[in-house]
């Protein structure tokens, strides 16, 4: 049973010692709530969250900010998607495909105290800061770019007004890189960063260096706020240490009720077998990404409970198409037919979940097409399509950066196997960062891609398409004209019959160039304490609102 950790006892004794001199009617009521712990494998690297979005910093600001829309992960629609529900909008209606109107939930306050107003969500997908050409957060533009302008209507209520007809806007602003800011958090830097700018132009202008492209003012309230977040959310940012921990004290003015810890810590502890044990130990009261084959240990404890669900995300490997050695797409086509995935998922998952049949998911609905065949295993054709590319049997570096994602090790050295079989050879290269794996030479590596929304523009557009970092910012792939006009298409078409018939053009296109490859969609398992009432989601995010975490443990 939970056991409910105390106030320190400095904290006890004063408590005791106001009460004492006070009226009973004015007597200190103690905070019972508990303190939470989870151990994660990686801290987030950042907490402003349109900068940050992967896998292991989304679990974390996903407590801390708000969405005008929320998605409720625990009720599915007809099609099997997250149900839309009020967020910092309490309602919104369609004017037509290209605008929506939201009335904004009034009483809200950020965690330093300021109000939420219209004017936050005008700044938050602002030109400058993320939905411009120029925007201070470049990737804001993959996400949210078709985002003409945002009208405010009155203090409480916003028409957003996008630049081609979006069907899947209400999704977007549920999503990733929506999360409402506080646009007076933001100005608190502006005269630090203008002084900033001033400086670095000078610098160039004295370098001649003036073709360099010149910083945004924005800059410097990113990085003050990178570490001292304000949202609106149930926790609120506490203090950091590199390397140790990130904390968080409940928000116990959040619009949904008080949060049902008193504070929450995330406690990096790399090692799956020590994250078990502190689990155990009651050290921790959380823990994430446990391997199928450790799942037994943790039911096998009357106090613990093992929570799975299979992510809305698949694990792929991502094949540099300008490197030597794959720059055939032969090769890469070769690669791909070399791997059993059956074979993966039944010995790294236990047989526990799938593979999609093309970058596709169900919930996708009228797009989505369940007779797509997909990714097919055919060792005998990737034999001969290798002999054909040129392949001359040279190694091939697999670069991958060890527990990052679960099972991920374990993989690459049964595809090394499966890859040997066809006569490809690679050679397993851990490193300790993304930047360490993209770096010069980069030719095969590991990589998820999160279908963010229920939509294609959601999730290889995202990952792939022509605003996506695989060919902008790393130019890893230089997509043919074919798949970057589908994905366009799909992005400002309000047709759903012609977006279907794109979009399976384009898995087609994909499939044929083959820059990367699906492997299955992992389980992503918990090691929770019994008393702890918490629901995983599909996604990576750790929702600890009121509403998907109770706490009911005694001492």
């Amino acid at each position: 049973m939970l056991k409910l950790k105390t106030l320190t006892r400095p904290l006890a004794a004063a408590a005791i010692a106001v009460a004492m001199i006070l009226p009973a009617s004015q007597t200190v009521k103690a905070d019972n709530r508990p303190d939470l712990t989870i151990a994660v494998n990686k801290l987030p690297r950042g907490l402003e969250p349109a900068v940050r979005s992967g896998n292991v910093d989304v679990r974390v600001t996903y407590s801390i900010f708000d969405t005008l829309i929320r998605r409720d992960f625990r009720t599915k629609t007809a099609d099997g998607s997250p149900k839309l529900i009020p967020g910092l909008a309490t309602s919104w209606k369609r004017i037509d495909p290209s605008t929506l109107e939201l009335d904004l939930r009034q009483g809200v306050k950020f965690h330093d105290g300021g109000a939420f107003t219209a004017d936050d969500v005008l700044f938050t997908f602002s030109k400058e800061r993320l939905t411009g050409k120029n925007s201070a957060i470049p990737r804001g533009r993959a996400f949210l770019g078709n985002i003409d302008r945002v009208e405010k209507l009155g203090d409480h209520k916003v028409r957003i007004v996008t630049k081609k007809p979006d069907l899947v806007l209400e999704h977007r602003l549920s999503s990733y890189a929506s999360w409402i800011v506080s646009k007076a958090s933001y100005y608190k830097y502006k005269e630090q960063g203008e002084e900033a700018v001033a400086a670095a132009k000078a610098k160039m202008a004295a370098s001649g260096d003036a073709k360099k492209k010149t910083p945004h003012w924005m800059q410097t309230a990113i990085k003050e706020l990178t570490w001292n977040p304000v949202g609106t959310g149930p926790y609120k940012f506490r203090d950091w240490k590199s390397g140790d921990y990130v904390a968080f004290t409940a928000n116990d003015d959040y619009f949904m009720g008080k949060p049902a810890a008193k504070s929450v810590t995330f406690k990096v502890v790399p090692e799956t077998s020590a994250r078990i044990a502190g689990l155990v130990s009651g050290e921790y009261d959380i823990i994430v990404e446990i391997p199928p084959d450790q799942i037994p240990v943790v039911k096998n404890y009357e106090d613990l409970q093992a929570k799975s669900v299979v992510i809305d995300n698949s694990h792929v490997v991502v094949f540099n198409t300008k490197h030597p050695s794959l720059k055939d797409k032969r090769v890469r086509q070769a690669l791909s037919l070399a791997i059993d995935r059956s074979k993966l998922i039944n010995a790294l998952w236990g047989g526990e979940t799938f593979t999609a049949n093309g970058h596709q998911l169900p919930s996708f609905g009228a797009l989505y097409d369940k007779n797509r065949v997909g990714y097919r295993f055919d060792p005998e054709a990737a034999k001969k399509l290798l002999q054909e590319s040129g392949y001359k049997g040279e190694t091939v570096s697999y670069r991958f950066i060890p527990g990052y994602y679960t099972n991920s090790t374990e993989a690459a050295q049964i595809i090394q196997e499966m890859w040997k079989a066809i006569g490809f050879n690679i050679k397993l290269d851990p490193v300790e960062n993304f930047k360490a794996v993209r770096a010069e030479g980069v030719a095969i590596y590991p990589w998820s891609n999160t279908f963010r929304y229920p939509d294609p523009v959601g999730s290889i557009f995202l990952n792939w398409g022509p605003l996506a970092a695989v060919q902008r910012k790393h130019k890893l792939w230089e997509a043919p004209a074919a798949f970057n006009d589908g994905m366009m298409t799909l992005l400002g078409s309000g047709d759903q019959a012609e977006r279907r018939k794109v979009f399976q053009k384009t898995l087609d296109v994909f499939e044929d160039e083959m820059p990367g490859t699906l492997l299955y969609n992992p389980i992503s398992t918990y090691g929770v304490r019994k008393g702890i009432d918490w629901t995983p989601y599909t996604l990576y995010y750790m929702d600890l609102r009121p509403d998907n975490l109770k706490i009911t443990a005694t001492n």
